[in-house]
C-alpha cells in the first residue's frame, strides 16, 4: 500500500485561504483516506519536506479545477524514509498502478532512483560530468537530454557527451523542447533554471534563466507526454522563499502539467500521415509521421520504432541539414 510509505499532512495546513466552489481543492484525493487507490488517471504527489509541501500545495489547491479529462491529484503527504534507495519500492508501486509520480522537494540523492534507467529530460541551468554524481551509475545509462542550460555554465566535454537545448535556443523556439520531453520516461526540474527575478531573487540563483510562463509551458509538454511516468522538483528552499513567488511559480507549473495531460496521445492509436524524405544520394530514406489530431511529429528510428520529433526536424531533413536528433536516432 502506497499509504504505508508516507505520513499525511494536516488538511487544514493545505486548505487554501481563498477557497471557491470551483477550486482544485475539491478534486484532490488523499491517499490516507479510506479505500483510496491509484489508477492510470492519477498524478500521485509525494513530498519530502513538510514546509515545502504546505507552501506549494496551498497555492496549487486554490487554483481553478482542471478539466474533467485531466489527471487527478492523489496527495500522499510526506515520504517517511530518508535513505534514497528506499524510494524504489514506492515508485515501483506507483508505476505499476499506471499513475504518474510527482516528487516535491526530494534531496538530490533521490534523482538516480527516480530515473532508474529511463530516458531523462532535465530542465536545469548547468550540468557537468563531475557534478552529476546524483544521476550517474557505473553502468552505461540512458540518454540524458538537458533543457535550458546556459553555455557559460556547461563544460565543453559535457556538451559533446549529452544532448543540450540551450536557453538561447528555447528563447527562439520553446517548442524545440516538446519532442525531448515527450520521448522521456522521467523529467527533472531544478529550481535554479528559473531566473532570479522570476523567483523573487533567491540567493544563489542567476539573473538569466527561464520565465515562469516558459517553465509552465515545459510542464504542459510534460503533462501531454504519454511515456512520462515520473517528474521530480528539486532545489526548492522554502525558508529562503520569503516572498512566496517561487512556491507560487511551482504551483502554476504543476497546474499546467495537469492541464497538459488532457492532450496525451498514443501514436499507435492515432491517425498519422506519412512523409517520406529521400536523400539525394538515395542512401537514406527517412519516414516521418504527423498526427492529424494534434499536429505532433514522429520519425522511424533505425529499428523502425516511432521516435518523437518536431516539424523543424522534418523541414531540415528535406534540405539534408539533419538535426542532432535525426543523426543520433536514425542516421547514427
Amino acid at each position: 500500500m502506497i499509504a504505508h510509505w508516507c505520513t499525511p499532512d494536516e488538511k487544514s495546513a493545505l486548505r487554501p485561504d481563498r477557497l471557491s466552489k470551483g477550486s482544485l481543492w475539491h478534486k484532490v484525493k488523499f491517499i490516507h483516506d479510506e479505500d483510496q487507490k491509484c489508477t492510470s488517471e492519477d498524478l500521485v504527489i509525494v513530498s519530502f519536506d513538510r514546509l515545502v509541501s504546505q507552501r506549494i500545495k496551498k497555492n496549487l489547491y486554490q487554483f481553478s479545477a482542471t478539466p474533467s479529462q485531466a489527471l487527478n491529484i492523489v496527495d500522499c503527504g510526506n515520504f517517511i524514509q530518508k535513505q534514497p534507495d528506499s524510494i524504489i519500492p514506492l515508485l515501483k508501486e506507483i508505476n505499476e498502478s499506471g499513475a504518474v509520480s510527482l516528487l516535491l522537494g526530494a534531496p538530490l540523492g533521490f534523482m538516480r532512483h527516480q530515473i532508474n534507467g529511463m530516458r531523462m529530460a532535465s530542465i536545469i541551468r548547468e550540468s557537468n560530468l563531475d557534478d552529476d554524481i546524483h544521476l550517474r551509475t557505473d553502468s552505461p545509462g540512458p540518454l540524458f537530454q538537458y533543457i535550458g542550460t546556459q553555455r557559460h555554465l556547461v563544460t565543453e566535454s559535457h556538451l559533446r557527451v549529452e544532448g543540450h537545448l540551450r536557453l538561447s535556443d528555447l528563447r527562439e523556439d520553446l517548442s524545440l523542447a516538446e519532442p525531448c520531453i515527450r520521448d522521456s520516461g522521467a523529467m527533472i526540474y531544478h529550481c535554479d533554471s528559473l531566473s532570479a527575478a522570476e523567483a523573487g531573487y533567491l540567493t544563489g540563483m542567476s539573473g538569466s534563466g527561464l520565465s515562469v510562463m516558459e517553465a509552465c509551458q515545459l510542464f504542459r509538454y510534460a503533462g501531454a507526454a504519454q511515456s512520462l511516468s515520473s517528474v521530480g522538483v528539486y532545489g526548492y528552499n522554502a525558508e529562503a522563499d520569503e516572498s512566496g513567488l517561487m512556491a507560487n511559480a511551482l504551483s502554476q507549473m504543476i497546474w499546467y502539467m495537469l492541464e497538459g495531460s488532457t492532450l496525451r496521445e498514443d501514436p499507435a492509436k492515432s491517425t498519422l500521415t506519412q512523409y517520406v524524405v529521400q536523400s539525394k544520394d538515395h542512401e537514406h530514406t527517412l519516414l516521418f509521421y504527423k498526427s492529424e489530431m494534434s499536429g505532433r511529429w514522429w520519425v522511424d528510428n533505425k529499428d523502425g520504432v516511432k521516435v518523437p520529433c518536431s516539424y523543424m526536424d522534418y523541414r531540415k531533413s528535406c534540405e539534408e541539414d539533419y538535426s542532432e536528433l535525426i543523426i543520433r536516432t536514425v542516421l547514427g
